[in-house]
């Protein structure tokens, strides 16, 4: 991964220099919030058991059993929302019965339970998670998330809702439908949900802060070997691993992963973030950002990636996993580093290592598009890794509050354009 944050929320600078506008309120690459860590169980005892004979009973066990206490019933199960054109329904569920309902289907990490201990320990507590089912059968789940933005609330649903049957236009718009319902109906101080989907249409708006993507490289990691790797990639980026490799080594350069490092060789391995971070003019997060996702996520899902010379750390990724798939969520390089390739080399040892470990790609997260132009640089980078672009669906903010959210629309020109004022004013 180049030197850059280029995920969806990264670092930008609209995304982190204006508190009012910054959906992560600097704390998050990505940041969802949290609103109820426990959620009710629906289901009770079984009911419609067929009644057993009436048998004799010693009377000390027959006192033993009447003082068990029961399992209690829930008064007031979740309801099922609907609406009559459409059979698909939404049904609020706990973490278990939305990991029962997405079985072994590709999961992004940002929608798993792992997910949820991050947003915990960042202070952005669950809002929810829903399962979308037609006659009882899962079509999609999403986890949302709470958060804060110039006084407002809104939903976040990373990379959800995440699709286990066909995704059309029409079920898009019903869930987001439904969603709204739900969302004035369970908290009215909520604004908007913003949400993944692929189909535009006319009640999806272009975000408030941050960026997104809809396209991205991955690197296919199935052939396993290097040698494998390296022939399936545009002739370009074979040249470039091999020539990385090559200078990084002549270079005394070591990688190794360091994912259970300490929290004082970490702090060291953030200032290379700085340098970055000046260099490419971005805001970084605070360190304990990106500590708290390393550990919070675990090693299971969260590691760390850096490259060495004479013992100084001079690259490093932070690579998030779930399931088979991998995502170079953040990166950085020092400006040393270019004489000897540090970041080309980190990339493909990373992606090498991960193959070797059973993941079938490794997401760059994001490329150029027409909706995203500002990608164009680092999709440059990254399109030496992959014959092809991948699409994804894109994140879009979905007003719940029509009004209040055209008023933060304009709020955010002007701030944008007071901004490009000052800022042509001092070139």
């Amino acid at each position: 991964m180049p030197e850059n944050e280029n995920m969806p929320d990264s670092t930008t600078p609209d995304a982190t220099t204006d508190a009012t506008t910054d959906a992560t309120t600097d704390t998050a690459a990505q940041t969802p919030e949290k609103a109820q860590t426990t959620q009710p169980n629906d289901k009770g005892p079984k009911d419609g058991e067929p009644e057993q004979p009436e048998q004799k009973v010693d009377t000390t066990a027959k006192a033993a059993k009447t003082d068990k206490p029961k399992a209690s019933r829930p008064t007031h199960p979740e309801p099922v929302h609907s609406t009559s054109d459409r059979s698909e329904t939404l049904r609020r569920v706990d973490g278990r019965e939305m990991r029962l309902a997405v079985g072994n289907s590709p999961f992004p990490v940002e929608q798993t339970e792992a997910w949820e201990r991050f947003e915990e320990a960042m202070g952005r507590p669950l809002w929810g998670r829903y399962l979308y089912e037609d006659e009882g059968k899962p079509v999609a789940a999403i986890a949302l998330y709470r958060y804060e933005m110039g006084g407002q609330t809104f939903l976040w649903a990373k990379h959800g809702p995440v699709w286990l049957k066909e995704q059309s236009p029409e079920r898009e718009a019903h869930l987001r439908r439904l969603l709204r319902a739900v969302v004035k109906e369970r908290d009215r101080s909520v604004r908007f949900i913003r949400m993944h989907a692929r189909y535009r249409d006319t009640d999806l708006r272009e975000l408030l802060s941050t960026i997104t993507y809809d396209r991205t490289y991955v690197i296919d990691l199935v052939p396993k070997t290097p040698e494998k790797m390296a022939a399936v990639m545009p002739k370009d980026g074979r040249r470039a691993v091999k020539r990385a490799e090559r200078v990084a080594r002549e270079a005394g350069c070591t990688i190794s992963d360091e994912t259970g490092l300490s929290r004082e060789e970490f702090d060291k391995v953030y200032e290379v973030l700085r340098e970055t971070a000046e260099r490419d003019g971005f805001k970084p997060h605070d360190a304990e950002v990106y500590w708290t996702m390393l550990t919070a996520l675990g090693e299971k899902n969260a590691r760390l990636f850096v490259l060495r010379k004479d013992g100084v750390p001079h690259a490093w990724d932070l690579i998030l996993t779930s399931g088979k798939d991998s995502v170079a969520y953040y990166g950085a390089s020092s400006n040393e580093s270019r004489t000897f390739r540090g970041a080309e080399a980190l990339d493909w040892w990373a992606a090498c290592t991960l193959a070797q470990e059973g993941y079938r790609g490794l997401d760059l997260m994001g490329a150029g598009s027409t909706r995203v132009p500002s990608l164009y640089t680092v999709g440059q980078y990254k399109k030496r890794y992959a014959q092809h672009v991948t699409e994804v669906d894109g994140a879009w903010d979905v007003p719940v509050s029509r009004v209040i959210y055209s008023g933060m629309a304009t709020a955010k020109r002007l701030r944008d354009a007071l901004r490009a004022r000052r800022g042509s004013r001092e070139h």
